[in-house]
């Protein structure tokens, strides 16, 4: 609760009624026409208007929601037809004949979009305009604070206290309050009232507080910036496969390979639970290994300014088939032509999964010639079918013979201990190694360093915004106008925000400020009210 005292009377300001008529001879004044407003005025001033400002960064974050709902085309995907028009068929598919209309809105490549970075230079611009509109304004409030306040001002304000004939000359009165405020950590100016007999006091606290906002504007601007000269200056490549034990070189100039050396996930004590994906990468320079670290989500490779993020992994299989004499049988791979290919593979043969099945499993195809025949394996890997280690992979085949793929010789899971033998082909052994690819994202950020860096600074400055407030003060002390010789005070003041925070100082305030016109005094102030 504030010290408060009778109310004080306030200015009351007399409007003269207008005249509408001049002299009896004098016709109506001539009407004056408003000024056509200034086009840069009109920018400008929007541009500085709080409702506009909140409401592009409104459209701002939606527009980025948006673009974690909606997915994403991969960088580049538009140079190639096919993949293009298999992502547009997917998003038909989910979207249905909404999809043309997000593909021709850029929906689905959002922060390339024309719309989306028109969206950010308008917001980057206002909070330009914002932060130089409020300058000039903020430096004058606590370069040059208005110290001289009238008594209907400080009547008006809600934290108030006011003791009268206080048994104290002015000038030891006006000691008693800045002491008192001085205690409490404000910055305290005097100046003489206009007609000599009183003393002004003007206290303020935590007025740096007001220059924060400008540094934190500054982050986010120079962070927006940042950001957007990545995409000129660096590159990212999405959803690159790195398969076992197979170097793989991203291109755009870089002069070393990265090999995938293993994934392991970590489970929690209950086995069931998943606690760390990891993935063992090393840098393969000039034909030497020159560096291996085992990367973790969040924590990528870094190389020559090149970060390697993991981003997901795919289970992959070894398969391998001899014939009834134990020699290597020749397997063909299948590609997306069709059933039937001349891709020849002799040995092993790393099966990737290239499709997927009616289930959403990943699915893959693989022949080999036997007795005259053709036969074919249609592999559907499940993932959530438990296997011990030692197992044969949880891999469920349906097998063909020639093109008769209505009819399965086959249609079950592959044994778990034993080669995979197609009935009435026994002497074909088919035998299965699991593995696992790791997918990663692999980007070049010249000013990633520098994205982090404002991004902290913006954090911090919102952070200080939020946990300081700033205060200001105002007392007058004046001679008394009902017991000569002693003095009258009142001490009001507000904050910025933390309203009920700072009444709690005010309180504070004002109890020791009470103290010191104690201390000082030949007899106890006594407080008009207290309320």
């Amino acid at each position: 609760m504030a010290h408060d005292a009778s109310i004080l009377p306030k200015t009351q300001a007399r409007l003269a009624k207008p005249q509408i008529g001049g002299a009896p001879n004098q016709g109506l004044p001539a009407v004056v026409r408003r000024s056509r407003r200034d086009p840069t005025d009109a920018i400008w001033s929007l541009l500085c208007s709080i409702r506009f400002a909140i409401g592009m960064n409104v459209a701002l974050a939606v527009a980025a929601m948006l673009g974690t709902l909606v997915p994403q085309m991969q960088p580049g995907i538009q140079s190639f037809e096919t993949e293009l028009q298999r992502f547009l068929m997917d998003a038909r598919g989910r979207y249905g004949p909404l999809s043309d209309l997000l593909y021709w809105a850029g929906f689905y490549d959002l922060y390339n979009s024309l719309w989306f970075r028109m969206l950010v230079v308008v917001v980057v611009f206002g909070i330009i305009a914002c932060t130089l509109n409020r300058w000039q304004p903020i430096m004058r409030q606590i370069g040059s604070p208005t110290v001289r306040v009238s008594d209907s001002f400080l009547a008006g304000l809600t934290e108030k206290a006011q003791f009268r004939a206080v048994p104290m000359e002015i000038d030891a009165a006006r000691n008693a309050v800045a002491s008192a405020l001085k205690r409490s950590r404000y910055r305290v100016l005097t100046e003489g009232s206009m007609d000599g007999r009183g003393i002004h006091i003007y206290a303020d606290r935590d007025r740096w507080s007001k220059l924060v906002t400008f540094v934190s504007h500054a982050a986010l601007v120079s962070l927006i910036v940042t950001a957007a000269g990545l995409a000129n200056f660096g590159w990212r490549e999405q959803s690159v496969f790195f398969y076992p034990g197979k170097p793989v070189n991203v291109g755009h100039d870089t002069n070393f390979e990265v090999r995938n050396d293993g994934f392991a996930i970590e489970y929690y004590d209950d086995g069931v639970t998943v606690k760390e994906y990891r993935n063992t990468l090393a840098v393969i320079e000039g034909g030497r290994e020159v560096l291996t670290k085992t990367i973790i989500v969040n924590d990528p490779l870094n190389y020559k300014g090149t970060n390697f993020f993991l981003v997901s992994y795919q289970p992959v299989l070894y398969a391998s088939a001899t014939d009834a004499s134990g020699l290597p049988v020749p397997l063909r791979e299948m590609g997306a032509s069709g059933p039937i290919t001349s891709t020849t593979e002799l040995g092993e043969v790393l099966i990737d999964f290239k499709f997927t099945s009616t289930d959403n499993q990943p699915m893959d195809l693989l022949q080999v010639s036997a007795q005259d025949k053709i036969l074919t394996l249609e592999m559907t890997y499940y993932q959530d079918v438990a296997r011990v280690d030692g197992e044969n992979p949880p891999l469920y085949v349906r097998g063909y013979v020639g093109k008769e793929f209505d009819k399965p010789i086959f249609d079950a899971f592959v044994p778990r201990s034993s080669p995979l033998r197609l009935p009435g082909y026994e002497d074909y052994s088919f035998t299965f190694e699991k593995d696992t690819a790791t997918v990663l994202e692999v980007a070049k950020d010249p000013g990633l360093g520098l994205v982090g860096s404002f991004f902290g600074i913006m954090a911090l400055g919102f952070t200080v915004s939020l946990y300081t407030t700033y205060t200001r003060c105002w007392a007058k002390v004046s001679p008394s106008t009902t017991v000569p010789g002693t003095s009258d005070i009142i001490i009001a003041g507000l904050a910025d925000k933390n309203k009920v925070s700072f009444e709690r100082d005010f309180e504070k305030l004002a109890t020791r400020a009470y103290e010191a016109l104690v201390a000082g005094s030949k007899a106890l102030p006594t407080p008009v009210d207290k309320s």
